[in-house]
């Protein structure tokens, strides 16, 4: 904090005089600092880092009282401006730092300013000229981190292969930044560079061995292409680092029963859940999922059991029942699930999240009218809390498309977005229908505002690209925002197969095995997935393989429409079998 006010109080009052100091052999002249005013930017920092954002903006302003020659101080006001919505003084502030002079940092909080305008491609115009005003010899974490800016821009405006060239560029200039070498992993893998991605994960532990991050990304990059017995070892390596971290081990224990090895995941919970577990709060839930993710269930619900019984504040015990329910549905005991979840009392402050999740067990089960009810019930409980009140809709919405009433459905959340125009989950929701329904050219459109808005929600630039390149709509600019959604999210499974489905659909058979073949060795029950892994499979004359993905998919019991369209390619199979083609 005293860092920060220093560098932007570096170059205060005018009138007092300059100061010269050696920094790596070169005379560097900076101006005094106030007393008064480095006191009230002191005292901003520390109320930025409570997000008492008015504070720290009033200080900053008391600041600039005694010392209206920073630049910097400007910039960082207009950032603080900007975490308020107050855009327009943010632009005044920003002003205020050029008239002085031209920094990296006013530059910067330009490129902000114009990103919250929904103004990306000129945010990377500022960017660029940010990057030209440092210097890696003189400010190298300051470089660093307008260099990482700069990257960000780029994946926000879709110019992802300029990105990876910054990130290059960056980890050339400094080879040490551990962050440049990881953003420049998940940017390359975004675009297929399997071999790049590698070394920059490798680069990276390297230069840190106990980077758990790199070591667990590396694990798995190699799963993703198959490389069981090094991603074996890059796990192993990431657990000994961790020094035997749950949540690498729930990973690690998702990886083996992926593989089909089961015996070396309920070894490696064997080993690592305490017996202990449940009596303290901290090794509980760790414990809960690596027994989950090592398929045993009984386990997991066992260790529920002994937290509940363990004498828990009542909220800590509804939450166990919410993950007992959730663990009683992996075990296809739905109406147990069910009866867990409606047994939470009314009093309870989970008891609309309980009905809810209740509700979408029903609706799935088929059993709508139930579905409604208890939905409609959880929408009473809400009250005046307007976020549950949109939530339990939109569960209504679902529960009305289930009952094969989409029509209504929509005319739903219709109604709901023209008094919550920015709601992006009615929306994104909406959307959804609309394209189960056949509109969806209109759940674009829907969502496009969206990604203006927000242009870094991976959710929402998947579904945009997916549905895009599902219906061979624009499929350059399907790719383009799916590769954005890959850099900001590397290795999530369903970004690749729509990376791969937006290939497929170009005809670029080769690019879309890459990213397919990932995503199905990433999410091995996702029978979406497997679907499209037999399209691919079919396309290239390989009914056998093809045959193999649509049966497993049928096994992981997909939703209708997916279901009937999985019976019709693996029928258009056997059929060309019992043709002799």
């Amino acid at each position: 904090m005293l860092a920060l006010a220093a560098a932007c109080l570096g170059a205060c009052a005018a009138q007092l005089p300059p100061v010269t100091k050696l920094v790596n052999d070169r005379q560097i002249t900076t101006r005094s600092v106030s007393a008064s005013a480095y006191e009230h930017a002191s005292r901003a920092f520390l109320y930025e880092e409570e997000e008492r954002w008015q504070d720290a903006a009033a200080e900053l302003q008391r600041a600039l009282v005694f010392d209206d020659e920073s630049p910097e101080l400007q910039a960082h006001l207009a950032e603080i401006f900007m975490r308020m919505g107050r855009l327009s003084d943010a632009d005044a502030a920003i002003r205020a730092s050029f008239k002085i002079e031209v920094t990296a940092d006013g530059l910067t909080a330009e490129a902000h300013l114009r990103q919250a305008q929904g103004d990306v491609v000129g945010a990377v115009q500022s960017l660029r000229q940010a990057v030209g005003k440092v210097d890696f010899a003189d400010e190298p974490d300051t470089a660093e981190a307008v260099y990482l800016e700069l990257a960000e821009g780029q994946i926000l405006a879709l110019e992802v292969p300029g990105a990876a060239s910054t990130l290059a560029d960056l980890c050339q200039r400094e080879p040490a930044s551990l962050s440049g070498h990881m953003h420049l992993m998940a940017v390359a893998w975004a675009l297929g560079d399997m071999g790049q991605s590698e070394a920059q994960l490798r680069q990276t532990v390297s230069q840190e061995p106990n980077h758990i991050e790199a070591l667990t990304a590396l694990a798995w990059l190699l799963a993703a292409q198959g490389r069981n017995d090094e991603a074996r070892r890059a796990f192993r390596e990431a657990l000994d680092r961790g020094e035997g971290s749950l949540d690498i081990a729930a990973a690690y224990a998702r990886f083996l029963v992926g593989l089909g090895d089961n015996k070396a995941a309920e070894q490696l919970a064997d080993d690592l859940v305490s017996p202990l577990a449940g009596s303290d709060s901290e090794s509980l839930a760790g414990s809960i999922e690596l027994e989950r993710s090592a398929h045993r269930l009984d386990r997991a619900l066992a260790l529920v059991k002994k937290a509940q019984d363990a004498g828990v504040a009542d909220d800590a015990k509804t939450r166990l029942t919410l993950t007992a329910a959730a663990l009683l549905k992996e075990k296809d005991q739905s109406d147990e699930a069910v009866a867990t979840l409606v047994a939470v009392p009314k009093t309870s402050p989970r008891y609309f999240e309980a009905s809810l999740r209740a509700a979408e067990l029903l609706r799935d089960q088929g059993k709508t009218s139930e579905a409604a009810r208890l939905a409609e019930s959880a929408a009473a409980a809400a009250g005046d809390n307007a976020g549950q009140k949109l939530d339990a809709a939109i569960a209504l919405a679902f529960i009305d498309e289930k009952r094969g009433d989409a029509v209504m459905a929509t005319r739903r959340l219709e109604e709901l977005r023209a008094s919550q125009p920015d709601q992006a989950h009615l929306i994104l929701s909406l959307a959804m229908i609309e394209e189960r329904r056949g509109a969806w050219q209109h759940a674009l459109d829907l969502v496009e505002p969206l990604i203006k808005k927000k242009p870094n929600s991976v959710e929402v630039l998947n579904f945009w690209g997916f549905v895009a390149a599902d219906h061979g709509h624009d499929l350059d600019k399907a790719r383009r925002r799916l590769q954005a959604a890959a850099a900001l999210e590397p290795g999530t499974g369903a970004v690749l197969d729509s990376l791969g489905w937006v290939s497929f659909r170009a005809g670029q058979l080769d690019k879309a095995g890459i990213f397919l073949e990932q995503a199905g060795r990433l999410d091995l029950a996702d029978p979406e997935i497997l679907s499209h892994l037999g399209d691919l499979y079919a396309k290239r004359s390989e009914p056998e393989r093809a045959a193999a993905a649509y049966r497993k998919a049928l096994s992981h019991k997909p939703e209708e429409r997916l279901r009937r369209r999985l019976e019709e390619s693996l029928a258009g199979i056997e059929s060309q079998r019992a043709a002799g083609r």
